[in-house]
């Protein structure tokens, strides 16, 4: 097929409106109503007289290629384009300009003055061919400059590129508040010029070392938000004291880490996905939310965690596998403010066991269990089961509130739990058990559909045992929500006189 000749501006405006051009002929005609009105067909559009700043300003609220269409269309908005602040070639647009990648982005940058720019963002996420990140140097040299506050750069995962530290120096980055890089090389040396405006970091599957990191950090005291995912060259994370306005720690998937070393004042709040590892959390007498997901942490949670966290509000704990037999145990450690409690466990469990986490949180008012698997449980308590249901006595939750158990089952132990906060809890306003799987739930009408349940007559038995074993103990002061499964989307069916769920 003949390749089309591609749509140009008018010889007077190809030096300065080319990347505008190349950008805006995605979608086809805007360039081309400009010609037509060169050729006396249309007349061209200046707008109503206005100060440039305002202009300026109008433009910069436009998307990029929105803010091309306009240049191609306004010798004021052409006039602006070369101080555009937001350039930002997302997903989207690269992928629409695949074919002409490096010389379309050529014209962008090269046009562009390069004073102005306050958000860069470089989506190469889907781009495999080494030879486009050959001008990502250049790209990056050009529009980071003092003034640029947000920058973002995504290469792809099995592109070798490493971040060009150098054009932090100069100044360059005295401004940046943002930084976010993916899938790169970022390999600062202790002579990395001052980034004191920085206050987000978001470093995702980057090949960043722990010394490396701390060259960084002596450079940015202003930062407030510190994400590492997927870092994996990194195995010990020390957060130095300098690092007073940190609120906000998420470290995530970092497989070769082996220890957190903190000793900045000021986090609230702190995320964590990972392998066990050792953690110190410092003078952590702020810190007030933390979320981890880790396997075998329940009782190291509820035993380390009062101490080396003691002011937590809120506390999120997912555990995808328990070593048998370590179910809580009484510990006379006291989370004394913590109000929210969340467990998610991936595993069969001794549920009553964790009265001992509710006890060690006297002001608990929101309590939340999730089981992440809807196996059979071990301990199936049947219809007919004559054992009795055990008890702890001595315990009192007296702020409780209010109790959702997700994927309520038929387990025995489950049942004993939730017998005891009812008969526990002299403050408790509504509990919730969902017997279904947690996920989406139509609105009651034919354009949507319930998501499919993995055992459903497990959940069938969780509603039998609710009747027999919990109803009667609800007192009339406690609002009882049971959620079952939908009947409309899941149809009982007959099967031999009896019935199934389908």
């Amino acid at each position: 097929m003949e390749r089309q000749p591609e749509q140009r501006l008018p010889e007077a405006q190809i030096d300065d409106g080319s990347a505008a051009s190349s950008l805006a002929i995605g979608n086809g005609s805007v360039c081309q109503q400009e010609d037509n009105s060169r050729d006396g067909t249309g007349g061209e559009y200046s707008g109503p007289e206005l100060p440039e700043d305002i202009w300026c300003h109008i433009h910069s609220l436009m998307t990029l290629r929105d803010a091309a269409r306009a240049a191609c269309l306004s010798r004021t908005f052409l006039r602006s384009w070369r101080c555009h602040p937001n350039l930002i070639l997302d997903h989207g647009i690269l992928f629409q300009l695949r074919h002409v990648l490096a010389s379309t982005v050529n014209h962008i940058f090269e046009n562009h003055s390069g004073i102005g720019v306050k958000t860069l963002k470089l989506d190469f996420s889907c781009y495999h061919e080494p030879k486009a990140y050959s001008y990502l140097h250049r790209w990056l040299r050009i529009a980071v400059t003092p003034g640029t506050e947000k920058l973002v750069v995504l290469s792809a995962s099995d592109v070798a590129f490493n971040f060009p530290c150098s054009i932090l120096s100069d100044g360059n980055g005295i401004t940046i508040q943002h930084l976010h890089l993916v899938d790169c090389g970022f390999h600062p040396t202790v002579s990395l010029v001052c980034m004191r405006s920085l206050t987000v970091l978001h470093f995702d599957r980057v090949a960043v070392t722990g010394d490396e990191l701390g060259y960084l950090f002596s450079s940015c005291v202003a930062l407030e938000q510190l994400k590492l995912r997927r870092c994996s060259k990194i195995t010990c994370l020390e957060i130095p004291f300098e690092l007073q306005r940190l609120s906000y720690l998420q470290v995530s998937v970092c497989h070769k880490l082996r220890m957190i070393k903190n000793e900045a004042p000021n986090i609230c709040s702190f995320d964590f996905l990972g392998d066990r590892i050792e953690i110190s959390l410092g003078d952590s007498l702020r810190l007030k939310n933390l979320d981890v997901l880790c396997n075998n942490v329940l009782r190291y949670a509820c035993e380390e965690f009062p101490s080396s966290a003691p002011n937590l509000e809120t506390l999120s704990i997912f555990s995808r596998h328990e070593v048998a037999n370590t179910a809580m145990a009484f510990t006379p450690s006291k989370f004394l403010h913590l109000k929210y409690l969340s467990i998610s466990i991936a595993v069969a469990y001794d549920y009553l066991s964790l009265v001992y986490f509710l006890d060690a949180a006297p002001s608990l008012e929101t309590f939340k269990l999730c089981v992440l698997t809807g196996l059979r449980p071990a301990d199936e308590l049947l219809l007919e089961d004559p054992s009795q249901l055990r008890q702890m006595s001595g315990y009192c939750h007296h702020k409780l509130q209010t109790v959702k158990i997700s994927r309520f089952c038929s387990s025995k132990s489950m049942v004993e739990l939730v017998s005891h906060i009812l008969e526990n809890s002299v403050s408790l306003e509504c509990l919730t058990l969902d017997t279904t799987d947690c996920s989406f739930r139509c609105s009651g009408d034919r354009s949507t559909r319930c998501s499919d349940l993995v055992r459903p007559w497990e959940a069938d038995k969780a509603v039998l045992v609710i009747k027999k074993y919990i109803k009667g103990k609800v007192p009339s002061t406690v609002k009882l929500d049971v959620v079952e499964p939908c009947n409309r989307c899941h149809v009982i069916l007959l099967d031999g006189g009896g019935w199934i769920r389908a």
